[in-house]
Formats: structure tokens, C-alpha cells, sequence
């Protein structure tokens, strides 16, 4: 290349499911690309339901990166992953309430316990056979076509982690899950057997020593179900015959990660389960997209929000309530908007962003509201099906006093609540996995008004200004994928 050769400027392919709990991270991660390399080639490859947010994404860079080069999408052919999922329970006729396994959603305990892990088979793999074909032959190709210089997958994403094993390309990994995740196996001891709570087990941590051996057996089910899954083999088969593409999931990624390959998180140690992060996994801090003010999103709903403080209910994008659910919630409300108004000075109104299962109402003469009519009248209490601005707005405002959220990754990042931290409680410790109106009720009075609230408000504060001083998460993200490129 002479000297006067233009620099090519660097290319960089995202690829992602279109679920917003692992996609907001690469949502999140291309905005800070872009604007730490406005002449960066950035490619970005899903399910066309998330091509809006795509451009929403591009157009939000330009803001501070005017001349930030426009995001290709590439559309992935086929099915995405929460449909492929749904038609599995389906076909197995798994026993659901709403979108989830019901084992999923009833009480610990070692018959559901094992329900519940075999349930998360087709998390793994979400495809039969002929889907997955389609998937990444659809992937294989775009990979081919771009040429870039790094791509990064969803580390969920069996068909992306399978595709780019089959060609051999340079990649990375992008989470928004834990450290602990990615990194129990490898933890001194063996201690990833009986330090870390197995999936559906319940266990608190840490673990009484009385539950360890049972721990163990969960973790050992799970792997050895993995292993001769009938299902599994049959799509791996099936794929071997019509690609020679050999099947790669999550699973194969945490328990032998191809070597030389990083698999970049949002979290940080102060904000995990402790651990000794393995050298190819890089805690990045929370990696949450960045918004615009609430005021400029939507004025009305900041100046509500200004007016006392709120308690933000936001369950996420996965958990959609049954009817008698939401009421057991909206029950649970009520505890805490009570004990508020006979505290002087201390009044509280709820926002509620409530994701239906079914259909069902909260407006007047609706079984809700004649729970929670009083105040809704009052417009102290709104019930939302949809927010304009993004979660992380809301959060920004200054006004959010408490956030009830599913334990999600992007719930936790965006509101870092966590009992084991010191700054939240779980919800309903008796009716996990879901909740009791009394004892939630109770559980969130604690937080806001118990003898422990200012010592949670103190530790939250401690962790903020811990991520603060280690950086915005998408942007630390950011750099250490552009210096693969180097």
C-alpha cells in the first residue's frame, strides 16, 4: 500500500437473536462503536423484527458522531429463536402458563426441579433439524458476504456459535449475562459445583452445606441430560448430513471455548457472584443502551414522574402475566401505597409497565381496577402496556425510588438489585418463582421505608460510583472489540 492509499477503514459484523434481553447489549455496543470510530464499517445481522431499533441505533450515534456511517442490516432467514422455542414446548406439548414451561414458574423442589432443567433443552438448541439448516446456511452466508475484519455473536445464539465454527472466522463473544455464567467451571475447588445455586434449585447463597450434595446432583443431571439429549443428537445429525457444519451451543462454549476466542460481559466482580474470571472473559461493566432525556421522550410522562417519588414496575420483555397474576402484584401495590399514605412525606405513585398473557383489562369495572381504581383516579398509579422512552430513561429521571423487576440481565444492569449485594430484597422467598401480594407487599415496604432502606440506598450508591469510575459498560465493550481489529 503506498503512502497516499486510503486506510481502509476497519469492519465489524454483529450478530444477534432479536430477543431485546441479549440484543440491547448489541444495540448498545454498536452506538458506542460508532461513535468511537465514526469511519467504522458496521455490519449488523438478526431477525427482521429488529431492524427498526437497527436504524433507531445508527440514527442516535449521529447525534454525537455526525458523521457516523449508516448500519447494514442483514436479514437472517428463518425463524426466530423465541418461535422456534414455542413450537417446541408445542410439538412436545410441554405444559405452559403464558410463554414459559410451567416448571418454570412453580415452586423448587427436586420432581419440578428436574422438570424444570429438561425444559431448557430447546433454549440450547430452538431448532429442529431443517430449521437450524436454514439458520445458519442464512448466517454462513451473510458472514461470507460482509468479510469482516471481527464478528461478534450472541453468546445465546446456537446457530451464530455453530456458524462460525463451521467457517473458522475469527470471532467474539457479547453477553449481557454474569461472570459466574461463563466462568463456574473453571473455578478453583471444583467450587463451580457447590458454590453457585444450580439452575431451578431455588438454593440460596451461599449454599447451606446441607444442600450441597443435592446441588451437585442438579448440576450433573443437567449435564449429563445435555449430553444424551435424544433431541440434541437428532439436530446435530441432521445438520452434520446437510452442511458438515458440526452443531456448537452455549453449552459447548462454556464447557470448551474455542481457543483464542473472548467472550466480553456486562457485569463487573463488584456486581457478580464471586469468582475468578477466566483469562478469556472480560467483565465489562453494565452494557445498557444509552437514551435521550425522559423530558425530550416524552414530556408529560417526566413531569408526572417529577411529582413524587415512584416505584417503577418492569417484569421485561419475556414475562407476560396471566390475569390472577398481575392481580396478586397490583394486591402487593396496594400494601405499599397504603403504608406510604400513612407515612407523612411519604408518598409514592407506581408507573406499571404490565406485559399481558391473554387478554384481559385495568380499566374501569375491570377486576384490577377494582383493586387499584382508588388510585389510578388519583393518578397516582398508571398501568401501561407500552413506554416510549427506553427503561434506562425512566431510570435517569431522578425520580425512581424502587424498581421491581424478573432478575433479568438487562433488569439487573439497568437497576442492580440484588439481595445478595445488600441493595434489594427478593420479591417472594415462600411463592418463588413467582409472588404472594402479602409478602412482596411487605418485602417492598421494607426496602422503602423498613430499617434497612437507608443502608440500601447507601450500597446502591457505593456500586453506582463503582461503575462509574470503571466506565460505561458499551463503551468499554466497544474498545476491546475494535482493538481485535487491529
Amino acid at each position: 500500500m503506498g503512502q497516499d492509499d486510503p486506510i481502509q477503514p476497519k469492519k465489524i459484523l454483529l450478530i444477534t437473536n432479536e430477543d431485546r434481553g441479549q440484543a440491547n447489549a448489541f444495540l448498545a455496543t454498536s452506538d458506542s462503536l460508532l461513535q468511537a470510530d465514526p469511519h467504522l464499517e458496521l455490519h449488523f445481522a438478526s431477525f427482521a423484527s429488529l431492524q427498526t431499533a437497527v436504524t433507531a441505533t445508527w440514527k442516535h450515534a449521529q447525534l454525537t458522531a455526525p458523521g457516523a456511517r449508516e448500519i447494514t442490516f442483514h436479514q437472517i432467514s428463518g425463524m426466530p429463536m423465541a418461535e422456534g422455542i414455542q413450537n417446541y414446548f408445542q410439538a412436545t406439548k410441554t405444559p405452559r402458563q403464558g410463554l414459559l414451561p410451567v416448571s418454570f414458574l412453580s415452586p423448587p423442589g427436586i420432581s419440578n426441579t428436574l422438570r424444570a432443567i429438561r425444559d431448557t433443552i430447546p433454549v440450547i438448541v430452538p431448532y429442529d433439524g431443517p430449521q437450524l439448516v436454514e439458520i445458519v446456511t442464512s448466517i454462513v452466508d451473510i458472514i461470507k458476504d460482509v468479510d469482516a475484519d471481527l464478528v461478534v455473536i450472541d453468546s445465546l445464539m446456537t446457530a451464530a456459535l455453530t456458524a462460525c465454527s463451521h467457517l473458522g472466522v475469527k470471532f467474539v463473544c457479547l453477553s449481557p449475562n454474569a461472570i459466574k455464567d461463563f466462568a463456574a467451571r473453571t473455578q478453583p475447588y471444583g467450587a463451580g459445583l457447590w458454590k453457585y445455586p444450580a439452575l431451578f434449585s431455588g438454593f440460596s447463597y451461599p449454599i447451606p452445606w446441607y444442600q450441597v450434595p443435592l446441588n451437585i446432583f442438579y448440576i450433573l443431571y443437567a449435564v449429563n441430560l445435555y449430553l444424551r439429549d435424544h433431541y440434541r443428537q437428532s439436530v446435530k445429525d441432521h445438520l452434520a448430513t446437510q452442511t458438515k457444519a458440526t452443531l456448537k451451543t452455549p453449552i459447548d462454549l462454556i464447557r470448551s471455548p474455542p481457543p483464542g476466542v473472548k467472550i466480553l460481559v456486562g457485569s463487573l466482580p463488584e456486581l457478580d457472584f464471586p469468582a475468578v474470571p477466566p483469562a478469556h472473559v472480560f467483565p465489562c461493566g453494565p452494557i445498557v443502551r444509552s437514551a435521550g432525556p425522559l423530558g425530550e421522550a416524552d414530556p408529560e410522562l417526566a413531569a408526572w414522574l417529577a411529582r413524587r417519588p415512584t416505584v417503577y414496575v418492569n417484569l421485561g420483555s419475556i414475562c407476560h402475566i396471566e390475569e390472577d397474576r398481575a392481580l396478586e402484584l397490583a394486591r402487593a401495590v396496594v400494601v405499599v401505597l397504603e403504608q406510604a399514605a400513612a407515612s407523612p412525606g411519604s408518598g409514592l405513585q407506581v408507573l406499571w409497565k404490565l406485559s399481558k398473557f391473554g387478554e384481559y383489562s385495568t380499566g374501569v369495572g375491570s377486576r384490577m381496577y377494582e383493586i387499584l381504581g382508588r388510585w389510578v383516579d388519583a393518578d397516582q398509579v398508571r398501568i401501561v402496556d407500552w413506554l416510549q422512552p427506553e427503561p434506562i430513561a425512566v431510570l435517569e429521571s431522578g425520580h425512581v425510588v424502587c424498581i421491581v423487576h424478573h432478575g433479568g440481565a438487562n433488569s439487573f444492569n439497568e437497576a442492580v438489585i440484588v439481595e445478595m449485594l445488600g441493595i434489594g430484597r427478593l420479591g417472594s422467598r415462600k411463592a418463588k418463582p413467582l409472588w404472594a401480594a402479602d409478602e412482596l407487599g411487605g418485602v417492598l415496604a421494607d426496602v422503602l421505608f423498613g430499617k434497612d432502606s437507608d443502608s440500601i440506598q447507601s450500597k446502591a450508591k457505593a456500586l453506582a460510583a463503582v461503575c462509574k469510575e470503571r466506565g460505561d459498560g458499551a463503551e468499554n465493550a466497544a474498545r476491546l472489540l475494535l482493538e481485535e481489529c487491529l
